[in-house]
This record gives C-alpha cells, sequence and structure tokens, in this order.
C-alpha cells in the first residue's frame, strides 16, 4: 500500500463524496429504504402512520402536532366562518320573518329586544371577521359569540308569556345549538363551553330565583339537541384530524418524493466514485458558461489533466488503491476549484478537468502549475511511473473567448486535449499550453 499520507495531501474521505448541488439536508435524514424501513418513511411519517391506526376516542395529538393541526383547522375554520355569515343572516331573518307571520299584530314580550341582541352579535362577527383577533385567537373569540347567542336563546322562551309562541321560541333554541356545535367549526372543548357554559347558568339561574321553566320543552329542545350536537361534533371533529394526518402524510410522501428526486439528479451529475461533477454535467457547465462568455465576452480557460502512468500503478497496487488515488486527486482538483463560477470534474478514468471562466492563458497556466504542484507534493509512492517515485500530472491549458460564429465548446476542449496529449509526449509531468487563440490574445 502507499502508507500514511503527507499533512499537505488530502486523503480520500467520505466526505469528498458530495454533490455541488447537495441537499441541505444529509440525505439520510429523509429515511431511504432499509430492511426495517422497506418504503423509505421518516420518522415524522411512521408517528401518522400510528396515530392512523389509533382506534381510542381520544381528541389531541403529541404536542408538535396538535400546534400544527390547531393552526391548520383555524385557518379553515376561519375560511368557513366568513363564508358562513351571510347564510346565518338570511336564516336569522327568516326566523324573524316567521316570528312576526305567526303573532300577525301586537304582541306583548321581551323576543323583539332579544332579537335584537342576536343581530348585535352577528354585526360584531362580521366587524371581527377580518381582524387580527379573529385570525390569532379564533376558537376563544367565537365561543364568546356563540355563548352569548345560547344566553339570548335561554333567556328567550323565559320571557314570553303565550304557550305558543314560547314553543317557537324553544324551537329557535334547537338552531342555535345547531349553529353552535356544528356550524362555527370549533373544536369540541370550545363547542362544549360555548354550547352549556352559554345555555345551563341560565336556566340555572332562572330556577334558584324561582322563575317557572317548561322542562318539558326544554329537555328536548336545549338539552337534547346539545347532546346529539355534541356526539355530531366530536365525530366531525375526528374525521377532520384524520383527514389532517392523512394530508400530513401525503406531503411527508411528496416531500420524500421531491428528495428521492434531487437525490437521482444529484446521482446523474455526480461521479460516484470522487464525489465530483462527473462528465455529463461538466458538459451541461461547458455550454453554459460557453454561451455566458459569449454574451459578456469574457475569456473561458480549462485545465484537462491525466494521471501519468495510471494503469501500471492500478496493476501493481490494484484497484483499491487506484480507487483511493483516484479519491486524492479529485480532493486536490476540489480545492483548485475556488469560485462559485469554477468546476472540477471527472472526465473520464484518470481524465480530470478545471474549468475556469473569465481565466485567461496567464491565470489558467498559473493554476494549472498550482495544481501540478500539489500532486508532487502529495507525495503518492509510484513504484512503476517513467517520470519519478510519485504520482504527477500531464496538463493541458486551453483558453478561448467564444464568438458568435461556428465555433463551439467543443473546440476548447479539444484544444486542451491536444495540449494535454504533447505533455505526455514531451516527457509527462507537466504543463502545456494549446494553440493561441489570436481573438483571445493568449
Amino acid at each position: 500500500g502507499r502508507g500514511i499520507l503527507p499533512a499537505t495531501c488530502p486523503g480520500p474521505s467520505p466526505a469528498w463524496n458530495r454533490s455541488m448541488d447537495a441537499d441541505p439536508m444529509p440525505f439520510a435524514e429523509h429515511s431511504l429504504a432499509t430492511p426495517d424501513n422497506p418504503a423509505g418513511h421518516s420518522e415524522r411519517a411512521r408517528h401518522i402512520q400510528q396515530l392512523l391506526r389509533r382506534r381510542d376516542l381520544r381528541l389531541r395529538f403529541p404536542a408538535e402536532l396538535e400546534s400544527e393541526f390547531r393552526a391548520h383547522h383555524d385557518d379553515a375554520a376561519l375560511r368557513i366562518f366568513r363564508a358562513s355569515l351571510t347564510w346565518l343572516a338570511l336564516l336569522y331573518l327568516a326566523m324573524a320573518i316567521s316570528a312576526l307571520t305567526i303573532l300577525s299584530g301586537s304582541h306583548d314580550g321581551a323576543w323583539p329586544i332579544i332579537f335584537a341582541g342576536f343581530a348585535l352579535i352577528m354585526l360584531v362577527a362580521w366587524a371581527l371577521a377580518s381582524t387580527r383577533l379573529m385570525r390569532g385567537r379564533y376558537q376563544r373569540t367565537v365561543t364568546t359569540l356563540a355563548a352569548l347567542m345560547m344566553v339570548l336563546a335561554t333567556i328567550n322562551p323565559m320571557l314570553e308569556p303565550d304557550p305558543a309562541f314560547r314553543t317557537l321560541l324553544h324551537i329557535g333554541t334547537v338552531f342555535v345549538v345547531v349553529v353552535v356545535y356544528l356550524g362555527l367549526s370549533l373544536r369540541l372543548p370550545y363547542a362544549l363551553l360555548a354550547g352549556w357554559g352559554g345555555g345551563l347558568p341560565p336556566l340555572l339561574l332562572a330556577t334558584l330565583f324561582g322563575v317557572s321553566q317548561d322542562w318539558t320543552l326544554v329537555i328536548p329542545t336545549y338539552a337534547g339537541a346539545s347532546l346529539l350536537c355534541m356526539v355530531l361534533c366530536f365525530r366531525d371533529e375526528r374525521q377532520r384530524r384524520r383527514m389532517f394526518l392523512q394530508g400530513e402524510l401525503l406531503r411527508e410522501d411528496q416531500r420524500r418524493i421531491e428528495t428521492l428526486a434531487r437525490e437521482l439528479s444529484r446521482q446523474a451529475l455526480v461521479d460516484g466514485l470522487t464525489g465530483l461533477a462527473n462528465r455529463r454535467q461538466f458538459d451541461q457547465a461547458l455550454k453554459r458558461e460557453w454561451f455566458r462568455a459569449q454574451r459578456e465576452q469574457q475569456p473561458l480557460a480549462l485545465v484537462f489533466a491525466d494521471i501519468d502512468y495510471f494503469k501500471p500503478y492500478n496493476d501493481l497496487l490494484g484497484h483499491q488503491e487506484g480507487d483511493d488515488c483516484l479519491r486524492v486527486m479529485a480532493g486536490i482538483f476540489r480545492s483548485q476549484a475556488r469560485r462559485a463560477t469554477d468546476l472540477a470534474a471527472r472526465y473520464g478514468g484518470e481524465e480530470f478537468v478545471l474549468l475556469l471562466p473569465g481565466v485567461d492563458m496567464a491565470g489558467a497556466q498559473q493554476r494549472a502549475e498550482q495544481l501540478a504542484e500539489a500532486v508532487r507534493l502529495c507525495q503518492l509512492p509510484h513504484p512503476r511511473s517513467g517520470c519519478g517515485p510519485v504520482v504527477t500530472l500531464s496538463i493541458g491549458v486551453a483558453v478561448m473567448m467564444p464568438q458568435a460564429d461556428d465555433t463551439s465548446a467543443e473546440e476548447l476542449v479539444r484544444r486542451a486535449d491536444a495540449a494535454m496529449y504533447r505533455a505526455k509526449a514531451e516527457g509527462r509531468n507537466r504543463v502545456v499550453q494549446a494553440d493561441q487563440d489570436p481573438i483571445a490574445g493568449t
């Protein structure tokens, strides 16, 4: 083997197997498929699946998921609430018209004041619908308004002397109960607080002070409707929670698919052995930088390098040592790609390239010399090299100024490749410039 590398030489490291466009989150965190997790689901997705399989009666998630559900639910509830205000107003008008039609004449009682109270609550709700208070505290705000509605709905029949009209008002209480539990998208605890917290105190106070109650109407209307709507509200919230979990699971699957697509794209553009850009990514970058240089009238430089006597190195030391050597070369090339626009790539086999936009021949020559010196300083032993005891490079350098003619980016590659073969012919372990480009002045 080649033994311990000098401190100046970057040794092969798994950390090098990174894409230039790598996902900022480690790909392993997105849970690739494993024998224990064949679908490749994330920990969050598996937890959601466990919650979906749960059959108990709890209406609560773990803290983080519960917070997400409440925010999601309240956003949807506020939209529904705004859209429902018109229908609630129409329902209110229909009940008021029905009352006036049935009475059809003068009638004593406090019901007009109570109905005006309902109207006032609806106007307040309308005014608050688009405020920050409603957006931030939907459940508490609407619960307060709903509780006030229940107070008025339970007081109204008590103040009505006409038995027939009192029956109608009790029926109206059922409508209020339905709206509170099912029409305002309140979560069950808040619906219970509004329904029972707004309706029971007036009934208890009335009983305490001796106000007569028609319990044969109170129990089937207010109490019966409340119990039925409690069950329906529980069922609806449970269903909404399951739908939320299913939506989150779909979003987790979508994120996993997007991550897999990014990883596949990364693998398609990255050399698996060295972690450098592969030939495909280099071709794309070369075309892109060629047109940019043509547009901005800037030079485009290419450094083309080949490891000297690499086949004898592989034959003597084995493919594992050969792979390690390629990884070391990749680390050196990566260190030379100093700017965001520079690109180090494995061109194929033991050939590497360094694409340098906006660099003239003098700058490219200097970078190539630094590259060759960095490889020599690594002092990777090469027992079968014809130009020294360590691994070296033969490097060709070409610079062109792209013009709006038939000249293409492939010409830059051809010139750099030809210069590299001249370096080999002249004894290897050297840097050779390509033929001059009169337009670029190099």
